[in-house]
């Protein structure tokens, strides 16, 4: 009896321990936001994307932001309109701030139909 409640005690105050570190408040984990960049100002530090429902999502960079395209580091001036994105952002006073920005290509094209074929 004694060790099954020291048992049921342990996991109770392991749960508990568990809960407090993934809930804990101070601490921005960011989100991820995945897209087609709409427009770039690099004066401003400022992007927007579309997201695949179409809507528009914006996200700012500083002089922190990584820039990423398959594992070589690019800058900013590698984002242009019609390239795809992959941002984690984090939560910085009242916007929204890059982490880090993964580059993809333009998308990708459907090929013409209703042509004839030729060699």
């Amino acid at each position: 009896m004694v060790r099954r409640l020291a048992l049921l005690l342990t996991f109770a105050g392991t749960l508990g321990l568990a809960g407090t570190m993934v809930a804990h408040d101070g601490h921005d984990h960011g989100k991820k936001i995945m897209g087609t960049v709409k427009a770039v100002h690099p004066d401003l530090n400022h992007v927007q994307i579309t997201t695949k429902d179409g809507k528009t999502a914006e996200f700012y960079v500083d002089a922190n932001t990584r820039y990423l395209k398959g594992s070589k580091n690019v800058a900013l001036s590698e984002l242009a309109p019609g390239t795809r994105v992959v941002v984690d952002t984090k939560a910085d006073a009242q916007r929204t701030l890059a982490t880090t920005v993964r580059i993809g290509g333009a998308p990708k094209t459907a090929p013409k139909s209703g042509g004839a074929h030729q060699h």
